[in-house]
């Protein structure tokens, strides 16, 4: 019977390397959407660190000079002033912490023979309490981490799993003069929901002195009021000739700008691909119907023989998923070859296997849908009729 098969798709060569084209195409291109939803589906689900909801954000820049010790005291009289305001619930000074704020500062620090690395994101221990952080592992900062030597760090979980093997607590990086140890483990820190996010870690700073930013939790339904009296409790601390806000919003309002931005890039690739996609599906539909029809005096001839429905519909079934299973295994050989050239951290096993096997279910589904109804037809037509047909 194999040996029948084979020779079967070899009598027919001419038509069936039209449909293998085809069918190879269609795995090229469904193989990169598939990758694409996954990927995005993948990022959405990626659980972030902090809870955005009921925090704004302030944005401070210096228009003149002061004094450093007259500056980290109005910051914090300021700090002292907003946390006693009945709107609020905690306030923290951060530097490149803001989430949804596409600023961010990548340093390379060394562990061992390997560079991690890492975006850095400057906090203060009230930082927790305003984001709502909960480490996964080991603790937040405190009292007792000012002032070491050894500075402490919280990092993502991708880095603990990447190079410490799941076990990062308690572990050191960075130079003689500037070393760092891992007090705790925190999930990721997305910049927009549908964006990945890089590996990052929680400095410990009391006050960061090169960004001036302040985030503050309000109270439940409070959000508006605070908004509306910030900029006067803000200047009725700091100096109005030395200071300006020049970024005054919500996190949830940052958060929608940075969806849509971030999403108008990915919709259009989306809309665009999808809309190959369902040409190129179009002409699956129609050459396999076409390649049926021309083999009517073919299947006339088998019926002749004796062959039933179910055999001829099973034979051109078996055809067509075989010249798709082809196609789709070249592919699926052609992009494992890929992680080499675009680095590793681009395509994730997980994310490479589900795009493998939802391609194979969608490719089986095409190919029985554009093949079953023409074979379904011409299974039925009679032996004289057919081989009337040359």
């Amino acid at each position: 019977m194999i040996r029948i098969f084979f020779k079967t798709i070899w009598n027919n060569r001419r038509r069936n390397i039209l449909v293998f084209i085809e069918l190879f195409v269609i795995s090229l291109f469904l193989f990169n959407l598939t990758f694409y939803l996954v990927d995005i589906i993948s990022i959405i689900r990626i659980k972030n660190c902090y809870d955005a909801h009921n925090v704004i954000f302030i944005s401070l820049s210096k228009k003149g000079s002061e004094e450093k010790v007259i500056t980290e005291q109005s910051f914090n009289n300021l700090k002292m002033k907003l946390a006693s305001n009945e709107f609020v619930e905690s306030v923290s000074f951060c530097a490149n912490a803001t989430p949804f704020n596409y600023i961010m500062a990548r340093l390379g620090f060394k562990y061992g023979n390997e560079e991690i690395l890492i975006v850095e994101r400057d906090v203060d221990i009230d930082y927790e309490k305003v984001m709502k952080i909960t480490p996964l592992k080991g603790r937040w900062f405190n009292e007792t981490d000012i002032g070491k030597s050894v500075k402490p760090v919280l990092i993502s979980n991708d880095l603990e799993k990447k190079y410490f093997n799941g076990n990062a607590i308690g572990k050191r990086f960075g130079a003689d003069t500037n070393m760092f140890e891992i007090i705790g483990i925190v999930d990721h820190f997305k910049r927009s929901d549908i964006e990945k996010p890089y590996s990052f870690g929680f400095f410990f700073e009391v006050m960061p002195t090169w960004e001036y930013t302040i985030l503050i939790r309000s109270k439940e339904g409070y959000i508006k009021d605070l908004l509306s009296i910030t900029e006067t409790e803000v200047y009725s601390v700091m100096d109005p000739k030395v200071w300006a806000i020049n970024g005054l919003n919500s996190l949830e309002n940052m958060r929608g700008k940075q969806n849509y931005d971030s999403g108008q890039r990915r919709y259009l690739s989306l809309i665009i691909a999808l809309f190959i996609m369902i040409n190129v599906f179009l002409g699956a539909i129609g050459i396999l119907w076409y390649n049926i029809n021309l083999r009517i005096h073919e299947i006339g001839i088998k019926r002749a023989m004796g062959a039933t429905g179910a055999e001829i519909k099973r034979q051109l079934l078996t055809e067509n998923m075989f010249l798709a299973g082809l196609g789709l295994l070249i592919v699926i050989l052609i992009f494992i070859q890929i992680p080499p050239f675009i680095g590793n951290e681009q395509i994730e096993s997980g994310i490479f296997t589900k795009s493998i096997w939802i391609s194979v279910i969608i490719m089986i589904i095409l190919v029985l849908l554009s093949t079953w109804i023409p074979a379904t037809i011409a299974s039925k037509i009679h032996p004289a009729t057919a081989l009337k047909t040359e």
